[in-house]
């Protein structure tokens, strides 16, 4: 589509899109109607998480509507068909490799044209509440509220290295103030922004959630034989976008050390990204390419977790990462990074290994001793998928939100 001439329209599968200029819908009963408002309906968490809400919530109370700057929306059709997709209409594509990453259109007047049309849509039909999660949605859902007083904004806040750069930091605690509600999805991410001159009481956590059934009950997808090893071979895996904040490379430099302690180990990176090609010629570097294998994106996450002898996440920053939620449902030992988000999941010596970010001494030296104690690593596992299941399941979550807009009824 042309960047040209944003316009607003819905997926081919739905029906014909509400019109631009629409009035507020007449609802007969007492629901409220929430615009969930993200930059596109991508591949990353936030969209999941943001999916996986609306087709939650209780349609007796609740009226959604998902908004995308974007016109590049790959979950649209695991959004509940009966919730309205509406885009500003910014072309855009993904990346071929890196399936989360938008690519936009060139003309820097569309980034201030599209906005003002959903600005424009939240005056004219008032919608209850307008909830955002990332940097670029929040800024403009915040200031919606400077035109729409009656619409209640609740703003995210998710992997706060995303807000380290000083211009976007500062364009962002400026308006902190124009949010009603700032919702975290990490205690990490909540007390940083109350640190920051947000009122405690208008800043909450609702930690992400997953229906975890999907992983705890998923059967092996047969990786060993697809990559024609042997059916004793251990498998340590990571599921991640390739790009640098994930640390791969730090596990790839900690890779030959496992190898001469596990000469049986091989690596499994799923995901793909901006330097998979780095990271392929950084393996021959290092002289394990043939024990490390990109299987790039897989539909199939839940059966390659079960395939897997310990899960790795060796990332630099994270909000509360989907990923190793999901190796925690699946039961697989884990071995991760000592940072935010990711200390609110495993806890250090009970459901896993906790080592310094940036450390591939620290990987290679925590890797290798939960592969030297099978009964150890299985106690981690087993530790890990009780605990996500008793505290990050999607039913929680949904929940959660659902309480918060209670609370909002009338504000």
């Amino acid at each position: 589509m042309s960047t040209d001439t944003p316009t607003e329209y819905e997926t081919e599968r739905r029906p014909a899109a509400t019109p631009v200029e629409a009035t507020r819908r007449e609802r007969p009963d007492d629901r409220l109607e929430i615009w969930y408002f993200i930059g596109a309906l991508t591949v990353g968490g936030a969209e999941r998480t943001l999916v996986d809400l609306v087709n939650g919530l209780d349609r007796e109370r609740y009226d959604p509507t998902i908004w995308t700057l974007f016109d590049e929306n790959r979950l649209a059709d695991t959004v509940d068909p009966a919730v309205p997709i509406r885009t500003l209409g910014l072309g855009a594509q993904t990346r071929a490799d890196d399936a989360a990453f938008v690519e936009g259109g060139s003309n820097p007047f569309d980034y201030v044209r599209a906005p003002l049309r959903f600005v424009r849509a939240v005056r004219r039909e008032q919608p209850d509440i307008v909830q955002s999660f990332l940097f670029y949605d929040n800024t403009i859902a915040r200031l919606v509220g400077l035109v729409a007083p009656k619409t209640t904004i609740v703003t995210g806040a998710r992997g706060l290295q995303n807000i380290s750069n000083p211009v976007i930091r500062a364009i962002d605690t400026a308006l902190i103030p124009l949010s009603d509600r700032i919702i975290s999805n990490s205690n990490a991410g909540a007390d940083a922004y109350v640190s920051r001159g947000a009122s405690p009481e208008r800043v909450g956590v609702v930690h992400n959630g997953r229906d975890l059934t999907t992983f705890t009950d998923a059967e092996p997808a047969g990786l060993r034989a697809e990559l024609g090893l042997d059916a004793d071979t251990r498998l340590v895996g990571v599921v991640s976008r390739l790009v640098e904040r994930k640390g791969q490379r730090d596990l790839i430099d900690a890779w030959p050390g496992i190898r001469r302690a596990h000469p049986d180990a091989h690596l499994v990176l799923v995901g793909d990204g901006v330097l998979r090609d780095e990271f392929a010629d950084l393996a021959v570097d290092r002289g394990v390419s043939n024990s490390v294998h990109f299987l790039g994106t897989r539909d199939d996450v839940p059966n390659v977790l079960a395939d897997l002898d310990l899960f790795a996440f060796p990332s630099h920053w994270e909000g509360l990462p989907g990923a190793l939620l999901e190796a925690m449902a699946a039961g697989v030992p884990i071995v991760a990074t000592d940072i935010p988000g990711n200390d609110e999941l495993v806890t250090d010596g009970e459901t896993g290994v906790l080592v310094p970010a940036h450390d591939p001494a620290a990987l290679c030296g925590a890797i290798s001793g939960v592969l030297a104690h099978p009964s150890k690593a299985e106690r981690y596992g087993r530790a890990a998928q009780a605990d996500a299941v008793d505290r990050f399941g999607l039913g929680r979550m949904v929940s959660e939100f659902e309480a918060l807009y209670e609370s909002l009824r009338g504000d």
